[in-house]
């Protein structure tokens, strides 16, 4: 009954794109405790090890992983075009800072980049078939 308030959980024969948005959701949890955690350690702006651009980008990432799911819960274009703008630019961000201190200090991060970039790879391949999926049972039914 629950999952009828949810726009693709609500429509039969979009089962891949349930399997594909319930990784997804899993992900951006997973990236949105990350985070809370570091807030709730370290305070608002806590990574100070990093520009402040950098600073303000992983804190808003707090909010941004949450709407993504919340966007792919009930309006899965708009929060499947921010899970792949969120995953382009977290990339961006991790592997440049992390290539940085690498070259600097010789030391590898955890091995938690590789779960991201695995994500995100994962993200980039899925959504266009998520949104071809989508987009043709929308034609279904009207």
């Amino acid at each position: 009954m629950f999952s009828k308030l949810f726009f693709v959980f609500k429509f039969k024969g979009l089962d891949l794109v349930k399997a594909i948005f319930t990784i997804y959701i899993f992900g951006f949890s997973y990236g949105t405790i990350n985070h809370v955690i570091d807030i709730h350690r370290d305070g608002l702006l806590g990574y100070d090890y990093v520009p402040f651009v950098i600073n303000i980008y992983w804190t808003t990432l707090t909010v941004l992983d949450p709407l993504a799911i919340i966007l792919l819960l009930f309006f899965p274009f708009p929060g499947m075009a921010l899970s792949v703008l969120i995953m382009i630019t977290d990339l961006a961000v991790n592997i440049s800072v992390t290539l940085y201190y690498f070259f600097h200090t010789s030391a590898l991060s955890d091995g938690r980049l590789f779960l991201q970039i695995a994500f995100g790879l994962f993200v980039f391949f899925t959504v266009p078939l998520a949104w071809k999926r989508i987009s043709g049972q929308l034609r279904g039914i009207r």
